[in-house]
């Protein structure tokens, strides 16, 4: 299945091909990532460029699991303009709008907090599309990060339990061995 990706990483990618031929596992295509990143650190900073590349991974896993209700997103589109902390917009299952917050780390075992990892500006910058915590629930908050997920304080006392998290772990039993998922990838960016 084809799905039309808008983040600009699909021009700015040193190489698509070598980052996504053979690939089925999130591992792989972090690793990948990861070393495609530092090749031309003076052009592309190597941290934003982990970042962006796995936006785009994770436009493609929204928009191919609108109907799942894991990840229940439909519409999805990046933001990549003045990204202060919401980087994509949908909407959710009960169709009010949905806020989603992608965060790369390369510790699959680190917890995200909500001032290390800048995670009040997502609520903050959600605010400005009408969402806010007070009147919206978990359907409307998603955070996906190659980390574990989000700190106990950070969910429970910082966000209250109204959002959601895709961690590492969620991440590959979506995707890992999701001949699917990987080939509709390559086939929407023409690597097939």
């Amino acid at each position: 299945m084809i799905i039309k990706l808008e983040h600009k990483f699909v021009k700015r990618c040193h190489d698509l091909k070598e980052l996504l031929e053979g690939c089925s596992k999130l591992s792989t295509f972090c690793n990948r990532l990861e070393k495609q990143a530092h090749r031309f650190p003076d052009r592309y900073n190597p941290d934003k460029y982990k970042g962006d590349g796995f936006e785009l991974f994770v436009e493609m896993l929204i928009k191919s699991n609108e109907c799942n209700g894991q990840v229940g997103i439909a519409g999805y589109h990046p933001i990549q303009k003045n990204d202060n902390g919401v980087d994509g917009l949908g909407i959710s299952l009960d169709g009010q709008p949905a806020a989603v917050q992608v965060k790369y780390r390369g510790d699959a075992n680190s917890l995200l907090t909500a001032e290390k990892d800048h995670l009040n500006s997502f609520v903050t910058e959600a605010g400005v599309y009408g969402l806010n915590l007070r009147d919206h629930d978990k359907r409307h908050f998603l955070i996906v990060t190659t980390a574990k997920g989000l700190h106990s304080y950070t969910d429970a006392d910082k966000f209250h339990g109204k959002v959601r998290c895709l961690g590492h772990d969620e991440l590959r039993q979506l995707v890992d061995n999701n001949t699917h998922f990987w080939s509709s990838f390559r086939e929407s960016l023409n690597l097939s």
